[in-house]
């Protein structure tokens, strides 16, 4: 009787040893359950956060690179870009604080949420100063536009005003120009003899004398007035003797001989004009020609032959 009763208490403690040792077994694989369950959350948590600080970080950089494209296109169409400077710079510093980061707290995370949206609504009102710009650009290069087109239609005018003036101007200055008339030669010989025309004989003509009247001409400038005379030999050549008062001047560009000159005092009154030329040899045979200019014109010519 004993021995069953002891036998009995042994089997009922070996059942409870087996039942603590399930109980036990079935906490423990509860708690690795729940362990191995709240290491996969923290994992994937952890994981979120990463994805999350790349996300952000990709989002600055998006941001960083829109803002200097607006600052660019800002700078080019004359904006002020000062204060967007500013921003950039502020961006580029949280980015690369960002860049630092292992993992973004929930309340930071609102924070950088919070300022992305503000960079955001940055770019689109900037989007809209962009688009004003741009067409105060348009105004002002169609205002340009207009401006050097009536300032060329301007120039064009000017341009044929000018020309107009200079046309007339050279119209008065040819109609201004002085002429000869009643052109005489006079051939004088030792004893004082004078014989005028157009044909002498050598022997005649020791001095030899040349007479004009002055046309008379309203556009004519009154005043004094330098008469050139060249007298030119048969081969062509004028005569020439600094000692009687040659001289060069300037004609259409050329500078040329002349035989003599003489100043007077033009009045516009047909005033009659002397010149005597007294060549110090015989006058050479042949055909001479006589040309007088004032102010670098030819105002008169004529010719003689000389026997």
């Amino acid at each position: 009787m004993a021995e069953t009763e002891n036998k009995s208490k042994v089997n009922n403690r070996m059942v409870l040893i087996v039942a603590v040792l399930v109980i036990l077994a079935i906490i423990n694989g509860i708690q690795y359950y729940m362990a191995v369950k709240s290491e996969k959350r923290n994992r994937e948590i952890i994981e979120s956060k990463e994805l999350q600080l790349v996300a952000t970080y990709a989002k600055y950089d998006s941001i960083s690179g829109q803002l200097e494209m607006k600052i660019r296109e800002i700078e080019r169409l004359g904006g002020d870009i000062d204060s967007l400077l500013i921003i950039k710079e502020q961006l580029e510093r949280e980015k690369n604080e960002l860049k630092l980061s292992r993992n973004l707290a929930q309340e930071r995370y609102n924070k950088i949420r919070d300022k992305i949206e503000g960079y955001e609504s940055l770019l689109k009102r900037k989007d809209e100063e962009i688009s004003k710009l741009k067409e105060v650009n348009e105004a002002l290069l169609s205002e340009n536009i207009d401006l050097k087109t009536q300032k060329n239609e301007l120039n064009q005018e000017i341009n044929s005003l000018q020309a107009e003036r200079g046309e007339l101007q050279e119209k008065i200055s040819v109609a201004a120009t002085l002429n000869t008339e009643n052109l005489q030669f006079f051939a004088i010989n030792r004893r004082g003899k004078e014989r005028d025309g157009d044909e002498f004989k050598v022997k005649q003509l020791d001095k030899l004398r040349i007479t004009f009247n002055i046309e008379e001409n309203a556009l004519a400038e009154v005043g004094a007035k330098n008469i050139i005379m060249r007298i030119i030999e048969p081969e062509g050549s004028a005569l020439y003797n600094v000692a009687a008062g040659s001289g060069t001047f300037q004609h259409n560009g050329e500078e040329i001989f002349y035989t003599a000159s003489k100043e007077i005092l033009f009045d516009n009154s047909n005033q009659l004009v002397t010149f005597e030329y007294e060549k110090g040899s015989e006058f050479k045979k042949g055909l001479h020609k006589v040309e007088f200019y004032a102010e670098g014109t030819l105002i008169g010519q004529d010719q003689f032959i000389v026997k």
